[in-house]
């Protein structure tokens, strides 16, 4: 009897091991998956044939067309949100910073807290055939916000929001006689925190059926084709390559121009791109990248940081940043007229301006795609795109190290992922030096699927931030300052006091005579007086004009109140 139980034990184990083994295999191999929902539909994927996956991104969106302001009352009486709570619901109320062609302005009302929101909900995936019958164990993704269950979201980020454009406005202080606008709701769900949670595909899966419990009487397919020998396989890679040759000390000087290679590769390493070239803007727009290379989207899908799809806008990117010890928030302000100049590069910081140098490119250069946009020929659309870039360094920049990172994002055979890649180039000086930052903690929270390294751009380094999240003009929440302080306020997932400073921050001395921007970003509103001194609110993101950008008065905002220094 002892013996037989010794051999039943002894087989549950090794089957156990078998399985837990085989969980793990499935885990490490399986790939993100991203959904999309649109007005009930769902949008076809091509997937590669008998992949594993598991479920990494979902975006539904419902949206109407109206003809006179009701806000998002439309929504909430119409369609296929129609019946859900509105009520709690939060506004906060936005321009888009261009003007219309016919010089009318939009409006954004952003709308967050509604009870639809914040209720704990699931969505249900499961693979089905051509007759709608389920051909595998269907996967649940939980959502929603519950005080009870902190851990309780499948996904790191976790968003529900609805949007009123006003796309007529008279101006910013008159929307009285506008005609033109649209609702939506939005739900936003990216980054899993539990990639074990894996979904097959079998090889007869035409479609994925979808059921969201705040809808339960709707079923939302979206069709599914399998691709059997894919030209590229999943992942992605930037590698960074530096072709002008430093000095004998591998060092290069102040005023030097520095020029670098990029390369996109698959998770093999097979490259995406032939070298020397990258698929032009108009190949992007017609779908001829079929290696999933991705370029700015704004122009057809506007993005507002944290209230509507940032991850959706995209962009391939270069910056240069330093010295590294000398990193500090940049004050002076990218203006459009910069992105249509014949500069193929934007300088951001200036060492006798900033106390630092940075500088950016973007993918196609900016002066094609954005002077392509306002070309109503888009010739600058139609230009070749080169793979390499080039720095000038001024000649006053000081010695140390610099960071040299581009960022970018892949589409591909259902698998939505950004990267980033960052070098380190010396100028000046032998030495290394080593960038103090004035934040910290952020492993604190950002962990278990939400860490740096995979939200957003894929970016884990925050010295490496600054010069592609310059001030910009045409686009006030891109200030990697304003971005962060704006995100945290309305986090329900950062839950320290918003005036304790010392959660993020390192010491006092990193709070002092800050902009009015990061002011804002935690205060609803001004102090009276501050109004009567400096101008009234006019941007949720940086309060009053341009000038919010800059530092306050030396006198003024040296301590702060509750920041635990």
């Amino acid at each position: 009897m002892k013996v037989l139980c010794r051999r039943l034990l002894l087989s549950f184990l090794t089957f156990s091991w078998l399985a837990l083994g085989s969980a793990w295999a499935a885990t490490e191999n399986a790939v993100g998956l991203a959904l999309e929902i649109d007005n009930g539909k769902g949008v076809p994927l091509q997937v590669k044939a008998g992949q594993t996956f598991y479920i990494n991104q979902i975006d539904f969106r419902v949206h109407s067309k109206a003809n006179r302001d009701e806000e998002v009352t439309g929504l909430a009486k119409k369609g296929m949100l129609a019946g859900l709570s509105w009520a709690n619901v939060r506004m906060e109320q936005e321009f888009v910073d261009l003007p219309n062609p016919d010089g009318s302005r939009t409006r954004r009302r952003f709308y967050s807290g509604a009870d639809w929101m914040r209720q704990p909900a699931r969505f249900s995936i499961t693979p089905v055939d051509a007759a709608g019958k389920a051909i595998a164990a269907a996967v649940s993704v939980e959502v929603g916000f519950d005080k009870g269950k902190p851990n309780r979201e499948t996904m790191f980020i976790d968003r529900f929001r609805a949007i009123q454009w006003a796309y007529d406005c008279k101006s910013e202080t008159d929307c009285s006689k506008a005609r033109k606008f649209e609702e939506e709701a939005l739900v936003e769900l990216r980054n899993s925190r539990h990639p074990e949670q894996t979904l097959r595909l079998p090889a007869e899966t035409a479609a994925l059926q979808v059921r969201w419990s705040l809808t339960p009487a709707a079923t939302y397919t979206i069709p599914v084709k399998p691709v059997n020998a894919p030209q590229f396989g999943y992942g992605y890679k930037i590698a960074i390559e530096t072709l002008t040759p430093p000095r004998a000390d591998g060092t290069y000087a102040a005023g030097s121009a520095i020029t670098f290679r990029l390369s996109q590769l698959d998770g093999d390493g097979k490259r995406l791109h032939a070298q020397g070239h990258l698929p032009t803007y108009n190949d992007f727009l017609a779908g001829r990248a079929p290696a999933g290379l991705q370029y700015y989207r704004g122009f057809s899908e506007p993005a507002a940081a944290w209230y509507r799809r940032k991850h959706r806008e995209r962009m391939l990117m270069a910056q240069i940043i330093g010295p590294t010890q000398a990193l500090q928030p940049i004050r002076s302000l990218v203006r459009l007229e910069d992105f249509l100049g014949k500069n193929v590069t934007q300088i951001v910081a200036k060492p006798e301006r900033d106390g630092l140098y940075g500088e950016f490119q973007l993918f196609p250069p900016s002066n094609d795609l954005f002077g392509g946009a306002f070309d109503p020929k888009h010739a600058g659309w139609a230009a070749p795109v080169t793979d390499q870039f080039t720095f000038s360094v001024p000649a006053n920049a000081q010695p140390g190290t610099y960071l040299v990172t581009v960022k970018g994002r892949r589409v591909y055979l259902g698998e939505d992922i950004p990267t980033s890649e960052t070098i380190e180039v010396q100028i000046g000086t032998t030495q290394h030096s080593e960038p103090r930052l004035t934040v910290g903690n952020c492993t604190n929270c950002h962990k278990d699927g939400g860490e740096l390294s995979k939200l957003l751009h894929g970016n884990g380094n925050l010295a490496a931030c600054n010069a592609c999240h310059a001030p910009l003009t045409i686009e006030p929440d891109n200030e990697a300052y304003v971005r962060i302080h704006f995100i945290h306020s309305r986090s329900e997932r950062f839950t320290a006091p918003l005036d304790q400073c010392s959660a993020c921050h390192r010491d006092n001395e990193s709070i002092q005579r800050a902009s009015k921007a990061a002011c804002l970003s935690c205060h609803p509103s001004y102090p009276t007086k501050h109004v009567e001194k400096f101008g009234p609110l006019k941007s949720i993101y940086i309060g009053g004009g341009l000038d919010s950008f800059q530092q306050c008065g030396e006198k003024c905002h040296t301590d702060h109140p509750g920041s635990g220094f």
